[in-house]
């Protein structure tokens, strides 16, 4: 099989990845949360975080022209460097632990995100090392976990730019984050054909999502789609940790 899995779960893969376009184009952000706890329903957990990685690597340079020159690399390079260390750490328990304890695991890091999200929280730092540290450390094992690496940055870059700055600096992190993870994949063997095949199945799919959802987000009030992206994630996350 040149797959991951039968031609209809992959179906089911592409139907959850544009629902996690969509999200992702309507807030900024929910891409990775939507899709990893429901892949895990449906495919092994290291196949599941290959493929999230391997998609948003596909996209995050998209629209680089716009972003790349207000990036702050100082900040962001050591907080992906920390990242990067530990995911491939992270790696090699991922591959080889319980795919139960995994997926529920993966439902309460999604959970715990958006409940934050939910309730506002802010984390307030200065940016020194202990902060990045914290933040590369949970970063890198969520990215090798499930993909899930852009709340921990998310959090940390918000206590330090805002606007323009802030959202290129999490699209640089991203960049460098979901690239040196998918060669991390690559060198431990995680991505293999049928890996790739799939992940060029979803990338399309996902991508227009993303578009559908940044063309319907100037039809409505943005509160409105957050309120129903965090419905989307709080269903996802329980339905993987009751499964």
């Amino acid at each position: 099989m040149i797959l991951v899995a039968p031609l209809a779960t992959v179906a089911w893969l592409a139907a959850i990845g544009f629902a996690a376009g969509a999200a992702k184009g309507l807030t900024g952000f929910g891409g990775a949360l939507v899709m990893a706890p429901l892949f895990g329903l449906l495919i092994d957990a290291p196949d599941a975080a290959s493929l999230i990685v391997m998609v948003h690597c596909a996209t995050s340079l998209q629209g680089m022209r716009s972003w790349g020159g207000a990036v702050r690399w100082r900040a962001v390079v050591p907080l992906a460097a920390v990242a990067l260390i530990c995911a491939a750490l992270t790696s090699h328990w991922v591959a080889h632990g319980n795919a139960f304890a995994l997926r529920h695991l993966i439902a309460c890091a999604v959970l715990l995100a958006t409940a934050l999200h939910m309730l506002g929280w802010r984390w307030r730092h200065d940016g020194s090392w202990r902060p990045t540290l914290a933040a590369g450390l949970v970063s890198g094992a969520l990215t090798a976990l499930a993909g899930l690496g852009g709340p921990p940055a998310v959090f940390y870059f918000s206590a330090l730019t805002q606007g323009t700055v802030l959202r290129s600096n999490l699209l640089g992190y991203f960049a460098v984050l979901f690239g040196g993870a998918t060669l991390l994949l690559i060198f431990n063997l995680q991505i293999r054909l049928p890996q790739l095949y799939t992940a060029a199945l979803l990338v399309p799919v996902f991508a227009m999502g993303v578009r559908l959802g940044e063309r319907a987000c100037g039809l409505l009030a943005p509160a409105w789609f957050d309120r129903v992206v965090c419905g989307l994630l709080l269903s996802s996350g329980m339905v993987a940790l009751l499964t």
